[in-house]
């Protein structure tokens, strides 16, 4: 079903989450107004759609970005949401099924089926990918995620959620700052200006749909 994932990628360095991988940036419409005061709007901080071709003279597209948004939450739940992969379908809208091959506190390996669907079309993505969960000091966290396998809908795709404990006196905060770096097979024409376009709203939903899991919990 899976293949491993090719290395030695040339004009660019070897780079989704355990919680999200964007196959395909859909026509995504931005949301209104925050259903609570518990979660700031997202903040985009760099977001770039470019086209790639590897070492074997394929094409892919290639989309980077980093976002940033408060959360009125305690660290630890936020790190537990993002930690817990069989409730991921639940969180992320374009999760469709989780399985976990192996699973630490602090390390998981993970099948992952993201589909869009759009127009009547179906695009999905069958990936395996390695998580892993850090600690750097007091008020401090991560989750990383890498690409271990594919079936060829991606070259490679790493990301990371960065957390920072900001409580005081006012009550629970985390900041959370999401990273994303993919190569991405181009399935129809004109795909790469539709992610160029889209893309960044996409990125901004994934952490809507965070927020929206840490109201629920």
């Amino acid at each position: 079903m899976y293949r491993k994932i090719v290395t030695g990628l040339r004009g660019g360095s070897l780079a989704i989450p355990g919680a999200l991988v964007l196959a395909l940036c859909a026509l995504a419409r931005p949301q209104g107004a925050q259903s609570a005061a518990r979660q700031d709007p997202p903040r985009q901080l760099a977001f770039e759609v470019s086209d790639f071709r590897d070492a074997q003279g394929k094409d892919w597209i290639h989309l980077s970005g980093e976002f940033e948004c408060d959360y009125a939450e305690k660290m630890d739940a936020v790190l537990a949401i993002l930690w817990d992969f069989p409730e991921a379908p639940r969180v992320f809208s374009r999760i469709e099924a989780v399985r976990v091959r192996s699973s630490s506190t602090t390390r998981a390996v993970t099948e992952q089926r993201s589909a869009v669907r759009l127009l009547g079309f179906a695009f999905i993505s069958d990936l395996v990918f390695d998580n892993v969960l850090a600690k750097r000091g007091e008020g401090e966290a991560s989750v990383s995620f890498e690409l271990l396998e594919s079936d060829g809908s991606c070259l490679s795709t790493s990301g990371n959620w960065e957390l920072r404990d900001l409580s005081g006196p006012a009550g629970p905060r985390t900041n959370a700052k999401f990273t994303l770096d993919s190569y991405i097979q181009p399935r129809f024409p004109g795909q790469t200006a539709i992610m160029r376009g889209f893309g960044a709203e996409d990125m901004r939903k994934t952490m809507r749909e965070l927020g929206e899991a840490i109201e629920r919990s």
